[in-house]
């Protein structure tokens, strides 16, 4: 058993916590952002970094009704 198991779980379970915030900000109909690496980010991240954002229309993407 290696040493960077409780780190590793730690970091799975921050990654979680991120997907579930950023699920939630999508089923709410927050803005987020997609960057051109292909990552997901709050609004206010990709601000902070410079990235530019596209506004998709309401309706556009997929969701429970």
């Amino acid at each position: 058993m290696n040493g960077n198991t409780i780190g590793s779980a730690a970091d799975a379970d921050a990654v979680a916590a991120r997907r579930r915030a950023l699920a939630e900000a999508l089923r709410s109909g927050d803005d987020v952002v997609v960057t051109p690496s292909g990552e997901v980010e709050f609004q206010s991240e990709a601000q902070e970094q410079g990235h530019t954002a596209i506004q998709v229309p309401s309706g556009k993407l997929a969701g429970r009704a």
